[in-house]
């Protein structure tokens, strides 16, 4: 087989070629010799397709290559493959021209064991697991409402702007707070631990979403780092972890008051949809304003029918005789009154002319006296004094000392 075109230095090219000849040529190149090759790598980034179909890359400590695994492959094999797992697989190279990239193309795979990194994975899980950091006792709720959201993930990926249109659509007055950092590489974890406590310090945000786009076990490795796991779970303020796809997981989402399996959904869990609660109101109002309209148009059907009830003109009829009753007893009452009165005045006076007739003092007005020894015993008998004793002697106007004399009589 000819090859469709030759590989010539800049100045032989007599004419430009299109990027799908020079990928034509890249894989005649690749695909003209016996390209099948038996590979000992680990899986990583393992992803089924709807079409039964499987997409992964193999990889060792220092490079990876896309590889793939048609349905009939997958459905010839004894064992499912997962992310971690070392394996030996013979393949086919192949370039995917349309992509411009090449891939392996398994045709069998056989495992032997598991992957360095999955084995660490599952090493420091079960260890923060022992100690409680995945409890789910001690997981927070999320608020009600979250006035301001904080955003830990880098300001140039796609998972701040999904973040940013959920809740752009859902709550606009919702605030977010970017605090970027690098989701991958060496630097990756210290600068997120310090996000989580820079957030809490200052109290920035009612929740925070920690996320990332998906990628390989490499890519999200960040997230499984034992600090970065201590600070979500000593956060005061609720994290949710939405790193990678649906189908990622990472030690970060166990450690996490909540998991979300994307960005996106991170945001619809974190802000309530204002326009269901503005739907909701208008609803609520909608059915109070009709159910007192209703009310007051069956009270009023109601008081009409009772008015024109003739048991109630009567019970009106017999109210107003009654108020009339009450009237005539009110003056009756007044008029035996002031009769009494009257009488209880007259008896009063006559007393009280009968009283002053027998006063001492109406006595001593007549031109009599009462005579009182020094102690006040008043004296009625001549035998009561001695002559020479000082007696008292009370007139109708004052009063006078007096010495007895002599006595006579008794």
């Amino acid at each position: 087989m000819k090859a469709p075109f030759p590989f010539l230095s800049p100045h032989e090219c007599e004419k430009p070629y299109t990027v799908t000849e020079i990928n034509e040529g890249i894989g005649f190149v690749l695909e003209s010799e016996n390209t099948l090759v038996w590979v000992e790598a680990e899986i990583s980034n393992f992803r089924p397709s709807s079409a039964g179909h499987c997409y992964f890359k193999l990889k060792d400590t220092i490079s990876q290559i896309p590889a793939v695994m048609w349905r009939s492959v997958v459905q010839a094999h004894p064992f499912k493959p997962a992310d971690g797992m070392s394996v030996a697989a013979i393949a086919s190279v192949r370039v995917y021209r349309k992509g411009g990239y090449y891939q392996l193309e398994v045709h069998k795979m056989r495992p032997l064991g598991i992957g360095a990194l999955h084995s660490a994975f599952e090493k420091l899980k079960q260890r923060l697991q022992a100690e409680g950091l995945f409890d789910p006792d001690r997981k927070k709720p999320l608020p009600e409402s979250v006035k301001t959201l904080g955003v830990i993930t880098a300001k140039t990926g796609a998972a701040l702007q999904d973040i940013i249109k959920v809740v752009s659509r859902r709550a606009p007055n919702t605030d977010i707070i970017l605090r970027s950092v690098p989701v991958q590489g060496n630097d990756a974890p210290a600068e997120i631990c310090a996000a989580i406590g820079e957030m809490n310090q200052h109290g920035l945000a009612d929740c925070i979403i920690l996320g990332r786009g998906g990628g390989s076990i490499e890519d999200l490795w960040a997230f499984n780092d034992e600090n970065v796991v201590r600070a979500i779970y000593a956060s005061a303020i609720p994290v949710i972890s939405a790193v990678g796809h649906e189908i990622d997981f990472t030690l970060s989402d166990f450690a996490a008051d909540i998991r979300a399996p994307t960005p996106s959904a991170a945001a619809e869990m974190a802000v309530a949809d204002d326009r269901e609660n503005r739907r909701y109101f208008e609803e609520v109002s909608r059915r109070f304003s009709a159910d007192i309209h209703l009310f007051f148009i069956a009270a009023r059907e109601r008081f009409g029918a009772v008015i024109r009830d003739p048991a109630f003109k009567k019970i009106l009829y017999r109210i107003s005789e009654s108020r009339m009753q009450c009237a005539m007893l009110h003056e009756r009452a007044i008029r035996a009154v002031s009769y009494g009165l009257r009488n209880f005045r007259a008896m009063l006076s006559g007393n009280a002319a009968k009283l002053d007739a027998l006063s001492p003092l109406a006595v001593l007005s007549r031109g009599f006296s009462i005579v009182s020894k020094s102690d006040g015993a008043v004296v009625s008998d001549v035998k009561q004094i001695t002559a020479g004793e000082n007696i008292q002697i009370r007139l109708n106007k004052g009063s006078a000392g007096a010495r007895v004399i002599s006595t006579d009589g008794g």
